[in-house]
């Protein structure tokens, strides 16, 4: 983490202001950051700054870093979308301990964190998730002028770990692994076992070659959007850290999951919703393929948050619970046999 005293000198370089005497508060143990608010004490303006963790696997990448904040900058000045661009300068700047760090301003909003037994999710929220995700995608990508061929997500791969990868996690919680391949092995056949992973990549692409793709999100839960106070409307979607090029439909099925469920309960009439505000805001329809694919894509997408949390437990965090509230929706929709044309 920043020391107080690197902060000060950064701020003091680039004539942002004198750093208040209180500490640096930490906000949030993210994933893959870190996250600090500061207050400035000589006009009284509070900042956010990120400091990119490096993963165990990969390495933080600067330019990987830098197409994620220009393209947020874009967002911003180009389509006026509800997010926040760096602070530049500094920009993005390296500091003692190696990680590479962010300046933001500080967004003031609410989030609504919703849990099984805590259910904050109202349609309205939905309808504003669903906007703002229609609207990115309905960018053009050829007005870039950056290129990112980034891609988090790969379905062959997750299915094949959560089958062969997972045996400690079974070993300890053999009820919850049980329910996971029950919907893996039930209702995901189109994908197969590929342990090679250049043979992984190779069928992914030939299964998507029909999907539209772009730039997208792939990480817009509840943690990660801001609502203003006293209106019912988003303030600020944040952290595009896993921000790759792929089809539209891995952001659709994974923040339908995300967005529509209400407490313990999958609400399909959310989804509906979800659905035609969604295509409303891309001036575009969903094609035949995405309809095809998407509750595959519901499943998938939701078994890559889960292999994530699995494959990071080590860090202390609680994830039986978490995997619970990710396997439900998929439970959810595999045991409805109308699902697709509830939402359709």
């Amino acid at each position: 983490m920043i020391t107080y005293e690197e902060l000060a000198s950064i701020l003091n370089k680039y004539s942002l202001g004198e750093l208040s005497s209180s500490s640096i508060e930490q906000i949030t143990d993210g994933w893959v950051n870190l996250t600090c608010k500061f207050h400035i004490k000589t006009n009284g303006k509070t900042y956010i700054l990120r400091e990119y963790l490096p993963k165990e696997e990969q390495a933080i990448i600067f330019e990987d870093i830098q197409v994620e904040l220009n393209f947020i900058s874009y967002l911003f000045k180009q389509y006026h979308l509800p997010v926040v661009p760096m602070i530049d300068p500094p920009g993005i700047f390296l500091i003692n301990n190696g990680h590479y760090c962010a300046i933001f301003p500080f967004i003031d909003g609410i989030k609504y964190i919703n849990a099984p037994n805590k259910p904050v999710r109202q349609l309205w929220q939905t309808i504003e998730i669903s906007r703002f995700l229609g609207r990115m995608h309905s960018i053009d990508k050829h007005n870039f002028g950056f290129t990112f061929n980034h891609r988090r997500i790969n379905i062959v791969y997750t299915k094949y770990q959560l089958v062969n990868s997972c045996y400690d996690f079974e070993k300890d919680y053999p009820d919850l692994y049980k329910r996971i391949r029950q919907v893996l092995d039930e209702h995901t056949s189109q994908i197969p076992l590929i342990e090679d992973e250049l043979e992984q990549i190779k069928f992914e692409e030939n299964f998507e070659k029909d999907l539209p793709k772009g730039f997208i999100h792939i990480d817009i839960h509840d943690e990660n959007v801001l609502f203003y106070h006293n209106q019912n409307k988003i303030a600020a979607v944040l952290d595009f850290d896993d921000m790759s090029f792929g089809p539209f439909l891995m952001d659709i099925a994974m923040t339908l999951c995300l967005w529509c469920s209400c407490g313990s309960k999958f609400n399909t009439d959310y989804a509906k919703e979800f659905l035609i505000e969604y295509q409303n805001a891309r001036n575009m329809l969903l094609t035949n393929d995405e309809w095809n694919l998407l509750e595959l894509y519901c499943y998938m997408t939701m078994f890559d948050q889960i292999l994530f949390t699995i494959e990071s437990r080590d860090s202390g965090r609680i994830i039986d619970e978490m995997i619970n509230e990710l396997i439900l929706p998929i439970e959810q929709i595999s045991q409805d046999k109308m699902f697709l044309k509830k939402i359709q």
